[in-house]
């Protein structure tokens, strides 16, 4: 069977910012990131296409509300394709309240993949610990959480994790092994080796990573600076690991780290990276209007369902 791979990496709190010294994203070394964008991971490089098969717009995450874009209603706007500040009258903030959770658990990109016969799979790997809190039992989880559960997608475990079907959100399991020491750690390469592995079971995979928003939160430059050391080598190894007929969208849900002056929030654009066979196309188509989060959960299903139609060619040709 011919196995094509859609997947989603989201990073929590990462705007496309200016080319200064107090943007990481710009200030520290990227050679991966720059090798495929021609340039940082700062808005004027949205004005110019990368290599081949990349390109990265800017995505508006306020989505005509006034305040500063939030998590939760950022996140469900992503995983929904709907507007979630707009629906709720304002951005919101943390993990969802109850009437956005169920707003998202109503219809999500996990139900919407299903309606059209195909699968997706939620990466991130959850401790026993987290199962157990009365908190998540009462449904106080993040929106990607709600988002996967609510359309009986498996949460994977500790379990998952150290057999290489999962990976960790903050990627090399450092985190997890302050928590319980015997854990081994793996390289940012090894968790984009294990992402791909997964992707090519299903038609979508999802991956969250939120360490990006807390060190901005902090701003904790030295936790910055991992951060992006790691999330470069794991999207670099992960790009080479792309075939033709693969696709990865990157997006995240609201500025934050990529200006460390201030410890909030900002008001910049998200970047909206996209990689394969249709990422020109769509930059030509897309380029000269205004997007925002909107835009995601749709591309997504456009993307599966082009590489759906070339995967039953291929295998039926």
């Amino acid at each position: 069977m011919v196995v094509i791979a859609v997947i989603l990496l989201f990073i929590d709190g990462v705007g496309l910012g200016e080319e200064k010294a107090y943007n990481p994203w710009a200030s520290l070394s990227t050679p991966h990131l720059n090798g495929f964008l021609g340039g940082s991971l700062v808005h004027q490089t949205t004005q110019i296409k990368g290599r081949r098969g990349i390109a990265l717009l800017s995505a508006n995450p306020s989505m005509g509300l006034a305040g500063l874009p939030q998590s939760a209603t950022g996140q469900a706007t992503i995983f929904t394709g709907r507007n979630a500040p707009q629906a709720m009258g304002a951005h919101q903030s943390g993990f969802p309240f109850r009437r956005l959770r169920e707003w998202v658990e109503q219809d999500n990109i996990y139900h919407q993949f299903a309606h059209r016969e195909m699968t997706a799979a939620f990466a991130n790997s959850y401790t026993r610990e987290f199962f157990e809190r009365s908190a998540t039992k009462k449904g106080w989880i993040s929106t990607s959480t709600a988002a996967a559960r609510s359309a009986g997608i498996p949460l994977r475990t500790g379990e998952d994790l150290f057999a290489g079907r999962a990976v960790y959100h903050d990627l090399t399991r450092h985190t997890l092994k302050r928590v319980i020491p015997e854990v081994e750690t793996i390289t940012p390469e090894e968790a984009a080796g294990h992402l791909f592995d997964l992707a090519q079971k299903v038609d979508l995979t999802i991956h969250e990573y939120f360490l990006s928003d807390l060190a901005g939160h902090r701003q904790d430059e030295t936790l910055m600076q991992k951060v992006v050391e790691d999330y470069d080598r794991f999207l670099g190894s992960l790009v080479e690991r792309l075939r033709r007929e693969d696709a990865l969208v990157l997006v995240s849900d609201h500025g934050n780290s990529e200006d460390f002056r201030v410890s909030t929030h900002t008001m910049n654009h998200v970047p909206l990276l996209i990689i394969g066979s249709e990422a020109e196309k769509i930059y030509d188509e897309w380029t000269d209007q205004s997007i925002d989060l909107t835009y995601v959960a749709p591309l997504l299903i456009r993307l599966a369902e082009v590489r759906k139609h070339k995967k039953g060619g291929l295998e039926h040709g």
